[in-house]
């Protein structure tokens, strides 16, 4: 399902700030889940890694913060 479909007041000026990544989530019962296929690879050092996984975290759970 394409983002406009989902949230028909999305902002209609809103300029996409990672174009051609493709974005794919799954909401189930008690599971939530998001991937991103980016349109190259990403080279990061151990150190890099753990920050992306870290900010991925804290932005899932101000997201999820919503729903407790």
């Amino acid at each position: 399902m394409r983002l406009k479909d989902i949230k028909e007041d999305y902002e209609k000026d809103h300029k996409c700030k990672t174009p051609d990544a493709k974005y794919s989530s799954s909401i189930s019962g008690d599971t939530v889940s998001m991937s991103v296929t980016l349109p190259f690879d990403l080279e990061l050092d151990k150190k890099k890694s753990k920050d992306l996984e870290a900010e991925l975290h804290y932005a899932f759970e101000k997201i999820l913060s919503k729903y407790y």
